[in-house]
Parts: C-alpha cells; sequence; structure tokens
C-alpha cells in the first residue's frame, strides 16, 4: 500500500483526539473522508503529513516512515486550513515565490490554472484586494501547481461558488489520471462521492466506516 496507518493515537489537553487509527490507501486513486467539524479529519491529515508527534502508532508513505517535524518521503502538495498570502502581493508573485521555495516554478502552468478557474484577470492583483473565494482558488493553485506525487487537501471547496466546484471536480479527475494520489476532505459526502474511490468516516478520533466505491 502507498499509505499506511497503523494504530495512530493522539491525545491533546486530555481528549483522544484520533484513537488507534488504522488504514491502507492504494496510490493512483482518490481518497474520499468526511465527518463532521471536530471528528478528527484534519487531525488525521495533520499525522499524514507529520505534523503532530504522534502518542502511539506509526505512518508510512511510500514503504518510508513519516517523521514528525522532518521532510516526507514524497512531494506533497497541501491544503490543510484557510490559505495564506503575503497580501501586498500580486497573485503571481505570491505563486512564483512559493513555487521557486522549491525550484518548481513553471508560468505556463500557473497560468492554464488560474484559467481553470477563471481568475486569469487577477494574476497582478494584490491578494489583499480579492475576495475569500479568490483567496480559495489560489490555495488549490498552489497546492498542486509544482506536479506534487501526493494532494492532501482539507476541504479545499469552502467558499466556492457552483461553478468553481466544477472546475475543480475537473481537476481533481484530470490529476487522478496522471497518477496522482488525492486525500480530499470534505463535508459534502455527495461531491465526495462523485469523485472517490473510497469513502473513510471519521467519527471522535475513529475510523466509523470505510467504503470502496
Amino acid at each position: 500500500m502507498y499509505i499506511e496507518i497503523k494504530n495512530v493515537t493522539k491525545t491533546i489537553k486530555n481528549k483522544e483526539v484520533l484513537s488507534q487509527v488504522s488504514l491502507s490507501l492504494e496510490a493512483g486513486k482518490i481518497h474520499g473522508f468526511v465527518g463532521a467539524n471536530a471528528s478528527g479529519k484534519t487531525m488525521l491529515f495533520r499525522a499524514i503529513c507529520g505534523f503532530i508527534k504522534l502518542d502511539e502508532g506509526m505512518v508510512k508513505i511510500n514503504q518510508q516512515p513519516v517523521v514528525f517535524n522532518s521532510a516526507l518521503p514524497v512531494d506533497i502538495g497541501l491544503i490543510l486550513e484557510t490559505p495564506g498570502f503575503i497580501g501586498n502581493q500580486t497573485v503571481m508573485e505570491n505563486l512564483k515565490y512559493l513555487a521557486s521555495l522549491h525550484s518548481k516554478y513553471d508560468e505556463n502552468l500557473i497560468l492554464e490554472l488560474l484559467r481553470v478557474f477563471d481568475i486569469e484577470q487577477y494574476v497582478n492583483k494584490k491578494v489583499s484586494a480579492l475576495s475569500l473565494g479568490t483567496r480559495q482558488k489560489i490555495g488549490i493553485i498552489q497546492a498542486v501547481m509544482e506536479n506534487q506525487e501526493l494532494l492532501v487537501l482539507d476541504e479545499p471547496t469552502n467558499g466556492l461558488d457552483k461553478e468553481s466546484v466544477a472546475a475543480f471536480i475537473q481537476l481533481v479527475e484530470r490529476l487522478k489520471k496522471q497518477g496522482k494520489t488525492i486525500l480530499l476532505a470534505s463535508h459534502n459526502e455527495y461531491e465526495l462521492r462523485k469523485l472517490a474511490d473510497t469513502i473513510t468516516e471519521i467519527s471522535e478520533g475513529k475510523i466509523a466506516n470505510f467504503s470502496e466505491i
């Protein structure tokens, strides 16, 4: 399996936010995660990314262990919170800066992704002048613009209108065809079922149900 999660447990302020979570996820598929607020979805994504120190258990990606606060075994694209950008810089300046951190700046790809979400007209606008929905679209672009092998997307369609959600769905389907592995959390189970190969339901820090579509 591409991602192996075994007996992952995490307690914060005397509350067990993840409890003996075990899951195996194949490469090249879209894996959907559903659950209420504070169910543990985001915390599980943090565990997969090595952002939290586990009390018990382990995570492996591509047979390599994920170590807290260390580089991941594979390149990853990520949306975990409301995307943050440098407000007094333009959209392109922000994206160029972020891509250059990993020496993976591809202006043609960025412009193509801006067109996908119909926001190419904002390329030279300062981020601080943009709506939250437009910033969310830029966050999606930032998460996928470096041709990453693994994408971890937590509620990526928050604040998007129907047309933008449709554009996102088409983008994710395209990325799957390119062989990407995509972890996608959403409150909208209907939306997930249109996209995902598997659905994991999380409740109170535990896996309540796992199904293949």
